[in-house]
């Protein structure tokens, strides 16, 4: 369903590449897998975001998106939020740019845990204001399990998989849903990047939601996620991210020909030695 803009199939094979070069392979048996995160007081991703909507004739519309996520400590939680994020949706008539929803415009206070928890996700704001009553709680919580592996208290036998629900509640807001993810998670193997050490966490989640209609509640289908994160064996802190789904277009949209929208995200950690294919093109 999801068609690569050249920007994308470089970026992905350069670093597909580099794994190879550096004999990347299954030796999880030879090496711990990620004990504990050690999070700094202050830290940042780099994001890019790519969706194509399509119907039976093609591509009818692209977004994409670039920003940058910022952590940094108050008190006994992370303050979190987006900075620089641009929002950009090509279409036959051109290119507009899209306007930000209103989780995009907050700062948050998060408890990042040593295994990848977050707890007690809040808006910094006053729930009176409109943006901030306006904004999709399960937002952050769903971006930054995309990027940080939850880990287990007990790793399982070498090969098995362990799992993290995320439960997600975003009623009575318009057009939301509640539900859960279920991620499971395997470390595939580490490898050598420039020197540096990385664990290879490989996941895949299965969301299923349900949305009021008629006065009762009706199932989404269910989606499934994919994704990849190199965890820096030395700073203990995942470095890179990348992630890939579809999801069928809604009746309203299928109606119009619309069949199903395709996407794909990266983060890179700021300053981070695979920082630089951030910035390649």
């Amino acid at each position: 369903m999801y068609i690569l803009t050249r920007r994308w199939r470089c970026l992905t094979a350069a670093l597909v590449l580099a794994w190879a070069a550096a004999g990347c392979g299954n030796e999880s048996a030879r090496a711990p897998n990620p004990p504990r995160y050690a999070w700094p007081d202050s830290f940042a991703y780099r994001l890019e975001y790519a969706e194509a909507t399509q119907s039976a004739a093609g591509v009818v519309s692209r977004l994409q998106e670039t920003g940058v996520l910022r952590f940094a400590v108050r008190n006994d939680r992370y303050l979190v939020w987006s900075d620089s994020l641009s929002k950009v949706r090509m279409q036959a008539a051109g290119a507009v740019g899209e306007a930000l929803n209103p989780e995009d415009t907050l700062h948050y206070l998060v408890r990042l845990g040593r295994l990848g928890e977050f707890d007690d996700v809040v808006p910094d704001c006053d729930p009176t204001v409109g943006a901030c009553a306006a904004a999709f709680p399960s937002a952050l919580p769903m971006e930054l399990r995309r990027i940080i592996p939850r880990l287990p208290v007990w790793w399982p036998p070498e090969g098995h998989v362990w799992a993290d629900t995320l439960v997600f509640n975003d009623l009575p807001r318009p057009g939301a849903a509640r539900g859960a993810v279920l991620t499971e998670y395997r470390v595939t193997g580490d490898t050598t990047l420039a020197g540096r050490r990385y664990w290879i966490v490989g996941w895949h989640s299965m969301r299923q939601a349900w949305r009021p209609s008629g006065g009762t509640m009706l199932p989404d289908p269910i989606t499934h996620e994919y994704g990849d994160v190199l965890v820096d064996q030395k700073r203990l802190m995942p470095v890179y991210a990348q992630w890939y789904g579809a999801v069928p277009a809604p009746a309203s949209l299928r109606s119009m020909g619309v069949t199903g929208t395709g996407y794909r995200g990266r983060a890179w950690l700021a300053g981070s030695g695979l920082d630089s294919l951030a910035v390649m093109r």
